[in-house]
């Protein structure tokens, strides 16, 4: 698989959340249906209206830490106040593994991300 890793300096993101499974395979459940959610609800535009950070666009993050409740978050980075109904989490500086992907939404982030977790993680040396 095509990817690189790179060192990236903590951020700030704001958007909405929900709980994450240790079992990865019900998170490709869950994932698709939040950025259904997103897109039908207004969601992503009301994003695109706080981005003013780094890295700049509507992000997917997973939260899962050892020590607290593993989340997922459709946010943007942003310093602007944190909206009713909306959660907050600071991505702690850390190395990433980052994989150019191109494709129909949400499809194909879904794809990549299956490939990552059976085909590259397992042999890369890093852990999920």
């Amino acid at each position: 698989m095509n990817y690189r890793i790179e060192k990236k300096d903590a951020f700030r993101i704001v958007g909405m959340a929900k709980p994450m499974y240790r079992e990865v395979e019900k998170n490709f459940e869950v994932v698709p249906l939040m950025w259904q959610e997103a897109a039908t609800t207004g969601l992503l535009p009301r994003l695109v209206s706080m981005m003013n950070g780094q890295p700049q666009g509507v992000l997917g993050v997973c939260g899962c830490g050892d020590k607290e409740d593993w989340r997922y978050f459709i946010a943007v980075s942003t310093s602007q106040e944190v909206p009713e109904g909306m959660e907050e989490y600071m991505v702690p500086a850390l190395t990433w593994a980052i994989f150019p992907g191109e494709g129909i939404c949400p499809q194909a982030i879904q794809e990549l991300e299956q490939r990552i977790v059976t085909e590259w993680l397992p042999t890369s040396g890093y852990e999920y």
